[in-house]
């Protein structure tokens, strides 16, 4: 074991372990608010779970970022990029308006618009004998998404009330499961199918989700539309990098954390895995929160109910992300996503419904996960879409001709059905495993039967396919199980009954996909601003949403057309290259 040394760097304010898109607003907003802030990384690269790697340089895939709301003129995302004066450099490009998400099946397809009334149309034409159910639905659901407003400044407790409150007649549903709903408007088997697989996207199953998630997706994506970040997802990390070190912060990749120091209740640094000492009186953890807690900090340090809630929490689901490079041109279909759903079989009944979740999407009594696997592959729904076809200017995600075409779907957390251990994932020998290549190359060809579906002739014209498992997740970004999103969406894990950024310790606060303005992209980004907010003492998302700039342009370096996001968040310590999986 190493042994301890203490830094002798100038002082710093505030240390942020991890570089998710969580804490990479904090320390921006941080040193652009004039604090020494000090940004710890342990893989080669920034990002987390938004990052992109590359294949044979001709490739790039984006690991997380797919597709973002709010980001219209007025939006919370457009906010925060002017606040850190990336505005001008970091644009963003809209997704197909009359249809952000297309649900598809063999003899079935619903188009997803931008806009409430475009969307009961299309519900309509969808559902053409369950009209008396989709009306219901409709407006169960609008009224839900209009009370919604996650960007203000007020306390979660306080914008739940307010939710609670507009919701009128509507607030009863805010806490039934999404498939209740949907049974209680009086949808038949195969509809709630169809309905259900959105929630997908937030690595949930309709079963388990509260409405009130589903309601702040509609809110974002049919009520504000849906957007990409031009020049693909590392864009992201790369602009507040660029505002952290034009303001005097400082990045360290290669930087594994092994210990946050904890004295009498108070932070007063972290520990490297290296041995060395960094001190600072507050630490913001972007580090999956159950691992924040029980490995970083040590639930020794906890007050005895928090030890308790700690060990309750539960995450959500992991995610299997399949990348493929193909001779295909996706830039001749719509700029769509595409939830494909292989067949019915599993919608004859809602109780033969709940059975395939039960089995399929919570792995259970399957003999071996081969078997789980061919299941899975026959009969899962899978999200799809395109980067290239996102960005068509951005030549680095696919050689002329080609695209990418990614494939994720929800998986069980059980590793056993993958054929490793929890100690394979963290050390990398699971690769290794003869059971767990069988079952990627049964996941990866159902991935390219949906893939057919989506894109028709493109699973045969496959030049490169990768897999990306829970213990990929695991390894390379250190998400417990491999759960991108954070803690479960589930009722007793949502809106205000998530974590917020202070703790009981004095100093540490946390960010990311777990927090009460989490999963996903922005509630990611929200929860930084927040953080930095509480570490200032200034209201700095009531400043930006009324058009304060915090960051000093005239510091910003200047991006060409020809500018690396990638290459420009490796640069920080010695790189290590994107292993193949």
């Amino acid at each position: 074991m190493p042994s301890s040394h203490r830094s002798e760097n100038t002082e710093i304010d505030a240390i942020v372990v991890g570089s998710g898109l969580g804490g990479l607003s904090a320390a921006a907003y941080l040193a652009a608010a004039g604090k020494q802030v000090l940004l710890l990384e342990r893989y080669s690269a920034l990002g987390g779970s938004s990052h992109v790697f590359r294949r044979r340089g001709s490739w790039e895939f984006d690991c997380g970022v797919h597709y973002v709301g709010d980001c219209g003129p007025d939006g919370i995302v457009r906010a925060m990029m002017r606040g850190l004066a990336l505005d001008d450099r970091i644009q963003w490009l809209s997704l197909d308006a009359t249809a952000f998400d297309r649900i598809i099946a063999p003899d079935f397809a619903l188009n997803v618009p931008v806009g409430w009334e475009l969307f009961l149309t299309e519900l309509l034409t969808a559902f053409p004998d369950e009209h008396k159910a989709v009306r219901r639905f409709h407006a169960i659901m609008h009224k839900l998404a209009d009370g919604l407003d996650r960007r203000e400044s007020r306390s979660p407790i306080s914008l739940t009330a307010r939710w609670i409150s507009g919701a009128g007649w509507a607030a009863p549903f805010l806490a039934m499961p999404y498939a209740a709903m949907l049974v209680s408007c009086g949808f038949s088997t195969r509809a709630v199918l169809a309905l259900s697989v959105q929630c997908g996207a937030l690595a949930s199953s309709s079963l388990s989700i509260p409405t009130a998630a589903m309601a702040g997706f509609y809110q974002d994506y049919v009520g504000g539309g849906a957007y990409y970040p031009q020049g693909g997802g590392q864009i992201l990390a790369a602009g507040f990098a660029e505002v952290i070190t034009s303001h005097g912060g400082h990045i360290r990749t290669n930087a594994e954390v092994s210990r946050i120091v904890i004295e009498d209740r108070r932070v007063t640094g972290v520990h490297l895995a290296d041995g060395e000492i960094l001190t600072a009186p507050i630490v913001i953890s972007d580090v999956d929160i159950i691992k924040t807690y029980t490995e970083l900090v040590g639930v020794e340090h906890l007050p005895f109910p928090q030890r308790q809630q700690v060990q309750r929490w539960k995450m959500s689901r992991p995610l299997i992300n399949g990348f493929f490079g193909v001779e295909f041109d996706t830039n001749t279909q719509p700029n769509s996503n595409y939830f494909a759903i292989p067949n019915w079989d599993s919608a004859t009944s809602l109780l033969s419904l709940a059975r395939f979740s039960g089995r399929v999407i919570d792995g259970k009594g399957f003999r071996d996960g081969q078997s789980w696997a061919r299941a899975m592959a026959a009969g899962q729904p899978m999200f799809l879409q395109s980067s290239s076809r996102r960005d068509p200017e951005h030549r680095a995600a696919a050689p002329q001709g080609y695209s990418t075409i990614e494939v994720q779907t929800i998986t069980p957390p059980d590793p056993k059905l993958w054929g490793y251990t929890a100690d394979d994932a963290d050390s990398g020998e699971y690769r290794k495993s003869r059971a767990y290549n069988e079952i990627k190359k049964i996941v990866l060809d159902g991935m390219l039967e949906r893939m057919e579906q989506a894109y028709p002739g493109s699973s045969t014209r496959v030049h490169l396919a990768e897999l990306g498992s829970p213990a990929t997740q695991t390894r390379f970004v250190g998400n417990t199980d491999g759960a991108p999103f954070g803690l479960a969406l589930r009722l007793d894990q949502s809106g205000p009954l998530r974590p917020r950024n202070h703790t009981a310790i004095d100093g540490l606060l946390v960010v990311g996909t777990s927090t009460t303005w989490g999963p996903g992209t922005v509630g990611s980004m929200l929860s930084g601003v927040h953080a930095a907010s509480a570490v200032t003492g200034r209201d700095l998302v009531h400043e930006i949403r009324t058009g304060q700039v915090v960051a000093d342009a005239t510091r910003l370096s200047h991006w060409d057309k020809e500018f690396d996001a990638l290459g420009a968040t490796r640069g920080f310590s010695d790189q290590s290259s994107h292993e193949e999986e």
